[in-house]
């Protein structure tokens, strides 16, 4: 039996005719909705129920990826529902029941392409043998972020968190918060290396961590936004060439 709850009926969708609302409605076994449901809400509900307990029929980091390219692509306010349904497969009712509405959609989304990032600088930002300069690791680190820039995309997507968040955070306190913190964490990142590096004697005991930090990650937002707007990847590896250079040394 489906059994539909007295408190789904309002005032917008009464109760049938002839229908006993008590604590609980019972009608005959059969699939929720099929073109002749009580009304919407009741609907609703009956989907909600069905699925309740089910194993998810999706996989959530793979939606994660699916969801971030449309972000990527079209930006957080031209991103519509149907668009987030079409390209990752799964219907409103699922989309909304494990990840939250759009923008906590986009906020998780983000968190991945995050921690994807932070996978990475754990991986770049050690000497990988006695040959290796800071040079050569930042050079490293900008490769990467090159790849990540320029991509698999007939047109390069650029930065994700700089070409969809900078527009949307005035709006939203969630996305600034997020955009606030992932660029301090990068300057705590960097910072760090290049403190570390200092005290081992690999860069100038005159030259500052914090500025060489801002200075990187200033170069990298320059990057992501050159890449959106078009800049071949040959030219963004010349501007790492000539600021790795004058920075560090040729």
């Amino acid at each position: 039996m489906v059994h539909y709850r007295a408190d789904v009926w309002s005032k917008s969708s009464p109760k049938p005719d002839g229908i006993e609302v008590e604590a609980e409605l019972e009608l005959p076994d059969a699939t929720p909705c099929d073109g002749k449901a009580v009304d919407d809400a009741a609907c609703a509900y009956a989907r909600v129920s069905r699925a309740r307990g089910r194993p998810r029929a999706y996989d959530p980091g793979e939606v994660l990826d699916k969801a971030l390219k449309v972000f990527w692509q079209k930006g957080f306010a031209a991103t519509s529902l149907d668009d987030l349904v079409e390209a990752t497969g799964v219907n409103r009712p699922s989309l909304y029941a494990g990840f939250g509405d759009k923008e906590s959609l986009y906020l998780k989304a983000m968190q991945r392409y995050r921690a994807r990032t932070d996978s990475q600088l754990d991986a770049v930002l050690t000497c990988s043998g006695q040959n290796d300069t800071v040079r050569s690791i930042i050079r490293r680190y900008f490769d990467i972020m090159i790849d990540t820039y320029t991509g698999e995309a007939e047109h390069p997507l650029g930065c994700a968190f700089m070409c969809t968040a900078l527009n949307e955070a005035p709006q939203h306190e969630s996305i600034l918060e997020m955009l606030q913190n992932t660029i301090d964490q990068f300057d705590i990142r960097f910072e760090t290396f290049f403190a570390q590096a200092r005290d081992m004697g690999f860069i100038r005991a005159d030259q500052d961590p914090k500025a060489l930090s801002q200075m990187i990650i200033g170069l990298t937002a320059n990057l992501g936004v050159r890449a959106r707007a078009g800049a071949s990847r040959e030219t963004l590896q010349d501007m790492v060439r000539g600021t790795t250079a004058l920075l560090f040394g040729a």
